[in-house]
């Protein structure tokens, strides 16, 4: 019978994906939140985060795939070779647990101002492949996916509509979590006895449907925006 504090994360892991999925989001700054929370170790945390954004993101982009515009393929283009290069990057767990709590932090307090648009900025190609080597490092580094970070830059310099938005940031977490996990593959081994990942999984999947469906299918470009906003505060809360 599984403990019952297990039921509670896997349970929490789930919901997680649902509602960032909303959005276009994989959760990852949650998912580690939770996995740290429930003291699982920092580089386990930061390999699991990586494993379930691709999880969840596998499940919904093919419901925000249809918004994706190719002037987005930049941020990624510099973003998955840099989240390669940080998943090989050895930080010792303490450190890492801090790194990646202050990450979630900073990623939080900047989507507060996501609300506010500002004027429309037109960045180049140079300036979004050095803005996605940013995103991707970081990514690579602490295994969440990094569209907490491109979703503000998007949204406040009218760079991109929310679904547009959306599916871009649903795009690049799920190839910087690809590229990132086999940086990580030796570490592998000591992640997958873990209880709390195997039975969040299939459950992660399932809510990660539910929620990119309603997100893609049901909700109008200024709903999806309103849900952006609710999803990059509560990462600040």
């Amino acid at each position: 019978m599984a403990d019952v504090s297990t039921v509670v994360v896997v349970v929490l892991l789930g919901a997680a994906a649902f509602f960032y999925t909303l959005g276009g989001f994989a959760g990852g700054s949650v998912f580690i939140a939770i996995l740290l929370a429930a003291n699982v170790p920092a580089g386990q945390a930061a390999l699991a985060g990586l494993v379930f954004n691709t999880v969840s993101t596998s499940s919904s982009i093919l419901r925000w795939r249809i918004h994706f515009s190719r002037e987005m393929l930049w941020f990624v283009a510099g973003s998955v070779p840099m989240a390669f290069v940080g998943g090989l990057l050895y930080v010792p767990d303490e450190l890492l647990r801090r790194v990646m709590g202050v990450a979630i932090l900073v990623g939080g307090f900047t989507v507060l101002t996501a609300t506010f648009q500002l004027k429309k900025v037109y960045l180049g190609i140079p300036a979004r492949v050095l803005v996605g080597c940013g995103i991707g490092l970081l990514a690579g580094l602490t295994g969440i996916g990094g569209g907490v970070y491109l979703a503000p830059l998007l949204i406040m310099l009218d760079i991109a509509n929310p679904k547009t938005t959306a599916a871009t940031t649903t795009t690049l977490i799920l190839l910087n979590s690809l590229a990132g996990i086999p940086a990580r593959l030796p570490r592998l081994p000591t992640l997958l006895p873990n209880p709390i990942i195997l039975a969040a999984i299939p459950l992660i999947i399932l809510t990660a449907q539910l929620g990119s469906y309603t997100g893609a299918k049901l909700f109008s470009q200024k709903t999806v925006r309103r849900v952006i906003a609710l999803i990059l505060i509560s990462i600040g809360l």
